[in-house]
């Protein structure tokens, strides 16, 4: 065979194994551990794939003209969005974050790159339909093996459980139930496109019955609503196009079956509208988080009133060329409604992928991603290839993937399913460039072997640059979090810091601010006693840090969360006036979240300054009175300003008592010695709990400290009934305190 032949199958091996990608995790089998293994191992392992078979196909495409990317309107609205955002990185508020992005996301600039050679390369080699039924048969037994997966952690098998992060969400080998949905949305409606193209084949759709049997309870215990909700929006699509057009005498039972689903959807939306108050659907996983849609939903009442307000105010400050890819949080920071206080503080996604773009690249960079949906839905009503069947299901895909992204932003695997199935859409709707252009002139092997190792060099030497940095400094900040080592002995300071230190003097770009904000949590840690590290040690990375904060504020301006983070670092060391200096700029950054001025409030009353400290602990009150950490901030503010009768004010306006089952409330009256207080809280705690024999110790100790021997005496032998086990010890104490030898302040 000849050589191209091998590069083709292998290309051809490369882009068949995208959809295993999913598969991956770092730390667990053949990739090291990283941060956030869940998204590093995946995006790593892709942009390498897709940075070898560009190499394979540059080689292949310069010898054979056939294999050279063809015109199509979707080609050329992919490039002018590749295009655009480039422009709008390059004159990004951070264009090296735009670029890079985080560990966190592995968004940015750099995969964008990544998915339009993915795109080019995918519909240049994949120009057969068999190839394309290749893909899509492999990308569904992957998504069949995802489903079994995802059953093994809902029924607890094997032991195997959803993550840490999904709670009793299935989330798989994705960390993210949201992710996992949306890969079984799109895998689900590509397995009833093959059903619909291999519909002759019994074994076929046997196997592809089993698939779908395994995908969507998958997709129904992610408990993802906008995928859930896209997948039905998708089938009525689907179900509509192929009864009002599908019109062929063959396809009669379908266009009934089409009809007959839409009643059965219908009929299945009225009965769960009857029935959504119920305990049982109320009780049921999917089921009940559907249930839970409404304008008061903590989430709905978020992204319908607050973030998707936010981003479109934000993106018409800047509405050509956009803030850049990764900037969102600069918007949600300036904008941002004190009423938000129950949600999460620091966003950085408008968590709507059409809006996100619309920050990202302005206004140009929105209606070129809305076009890709427009030119895709085109090429599909436009193709001769495709039966009016295959068309209904294609669009169901376009359109269910659509909403869904109204609702989340998209991750690795989605958007490169998504520029695949463009690609896809793209060679069914390509048109030939005339024989005469150069670009379709062949080249002999003499020329290739010049060319290729010129063209090795640029795509190996740029994939070195743009991954090995950031692969290194995704392990190496592993280390520098682990406080034990291998073999389970507690790993010292010195050689913690002595990883952060490498993983932020390597010069990668990938992960500075993560690796920065994660040096000043070490840094804070340092200053507890229990830390073991020496004064020298401590005065050494206190000195390295600060530098690294300033750097990195240097670099991302104006950015509230790290000026929140160098002013929490500065006050453990004492440094009260530059750390108030930050929290100054974060507070004008961001005037409206009280987590700012909760920690201005603190570093005040650290300082001394009583005064200042008690005017940010009101502000953060005022700005939303239903907050209940603030009303207790305030209120614990007061207390130490002597301003008992205010305080209890407050309180009693909330609570009708100042006896707050509160721990934070319990500190303040422990500091400002309310033991009375402190007695009538426990008080309250035991009745909740009569037989629960700690709760008693711990009202024999408020007790005590508020010299009531009697009362304490009292509590103590009522643990001592409840836990007989302890009467030994317990009979001690009450000794001791009868014959004074255990005092109060002992």
């Amino acid at each position: 065979m000849s050589y191209t032949t091998y590069l083709r199958w292998a290309i051809i091996g490369g882009l068949c194994a995208v959809p295993c990608i999913s598969f991956i995790v770092a730390g667990s089998g053949w990739v090291p551990a990283m941060y956030f293994p869940y998204i590093t191992g995946k995006n790593f392992v892709f942009r390498l794939l897709v940075e070898l078979i560009v190499l394979l196909y540059a080689i292949l495409a310069i010898k054979e003209p056939a294999y050279r990317p063809k015109a199509s309107y979707l080609m050329w609205a992919a490039g002018a969005f590749v295009l655009w955002m480039a422009l709008a990185t390059a004159l990004s508020v951070d264009p090296i974050k735009s670029f890079w992005s985080n560990f966190e996301r592995m968004d940015g600039y750099i995969t964008v790159i990544h998915l339009f050679a993915l795109f080019v390369v995918a519909g240049a080699v994949f120009n057969a339909s068999r190839w394309w039924d290749a893909f899509f048969r492999i990308s569904i037994a992957v998504a069949a093996t995802q489903g079994i997966y995802a059953l093994f952690q809902v029924f607890h098998l094997f032991g195997l459980s959803p993550s840490t992060q999904s709670g009793v969400r299935a989330d798989t080998s994705f960390g993210n139930a949201t992710y996992l949905a949306v890969f079984m949305l799109l895998n689900l409606f590509l397995t009833l496109y093959m059903m619909v193209r291999d519909r002759r084949s019994p074994t076929a759709l046997t196997l592809y019955g089993i698939a779908l049997l395994l995908e969507l309870p998958a997709l129904y215990f992610t408990e993802t609503r906008g995928a859930l909700l896209g997948f039905v929006g998708g089938l009525i699509v689907a179900a509509v196009y192929v009864a009002l057009r599908a019109r062929e005498e063959q396809y009669r039972t379908l266009r009934r079956a089409s009809w007959g689903a839409l009643g059965v959807i219908a009929i299945c939306a009225a009965l769960f509208i009857a029935v959504k108050d119920t305990d049982f659907v109320r009780n049921s996983p999917g089921l009940g988080r559907l249930a839970s849609i409404s304008l008061e939903d903590g989430t709905t009442k978020a992204r319908l009133f607050y973030i998707w307000p936010m981003a479109v105010q934000g993106a018409l400050e800047k509405p050509v060329t956009g803030w850049g890819q990764e900037n969102f949080s600069y918007i949600f920071n300036e904008h941002y409604n004190p009423a938000m206080w129950a949600q999460e503080q620091w966003f950085d996604r408008a968590h709507n992928e059409f809006l996100d773009w619309f920050v990202a690249g302005g206004v140009p960079a929105l209606l070129l991603y809305i076009s890709l949906f427009g030119l895709g839905v085109w090429a599909i009503l436009r193709s001769a290839e495709l039966t009016s069947p295959e068309q209904a299901v294609l669009l169901g895909l376009l359109a269910a993937y659509a909403f869904n992204n109204l609702f989340v932003f998209d991750n690795l695997l989605s958007i490169a399913y998504f520029f695949l199935l463009l690609a896809y859409l793209h060679v069914l709707s390509w048109k030939a460039l005339p024989r005469w252009m150069f670009w379709l002139r062949p080249v002999n092997d003499h020329t290739v072997a010049i060319v290729a190792p010129l063209v090795a060099v640029l795509v190996l030497g740029g994939a070195w640059m743009l991954n090995a940095g950031g692969m290194a400094r995704a392990q190496t900040i592993i280390d520098g979090l682990q406080t034990n080592e291998p073999t389970g002995a507690p790993r010292t300071p010195d050689k913690r810091f002595a990883s952060f230190k490498a993983a932020l003097d390597d010069g990668a770009e990938l992960g500075r601010q993560e690796t920065t904000e994660q040096l000043f949590q070490f840094a804070n840690g340092l200053r507890q006693a229990s830390s073991g590290a020496s004064p020298e040690l401590t005065q050494t990375v206190y000195a390295y840090t600060r530098a690294a904060g300033d750097a990195m504020l240097a670099q991302r301006k104006n950015d509230a969360r790290l000026e929140l983070f160098d002013s929490l670092f500065l006050t453990q060391y004492g440094q009260y006036d530059d750390a108030l200096k930050h929290l100054a700029t974060a507070a004008k950054l961001s005037p409206g979240k009280q987590q700012i001025l909760f920690q201005e409030g603190q570093t005040y009353i650290q300082k001394g300054d009583l005064s200042n400290g008690l005017a940010a602990f009101k502000k953060a009150f005022d700005l939303s009175p239903d907050y209940e950490q603030a009303r207790i901030a305030y209120a614990g503010a007061l207390y130490y300003a002597g301003q008992n009768a205010a305080a209890d004010a407050l309180l009693m306006q909330a609570y009708g008592t100042t006896a707050v089952d509160n721990d934070q409330l319990l500190q303040i009256y422990t500091d400002t010695k309310q033991y009375g207080r402190i007695v009538a809280v426990w008080q309250a705690r035991v009745a909740k709990n009569p037989n629960d024999a700690n709760m008693h110790v711990q009202l024999a100790s408020a007790y005590f400290t508020a010299g009531k021997t009697a009362e304490t005496i009292a509590e103590l032998e009522e643990v001592i009934r409840l836990n007989p086990a302890a009467a030994g010890q317990v009979q001690g104490l009450i000794t001791n305190i009868k014959n004074g030898t255990l005092k109060p302040g002992q």
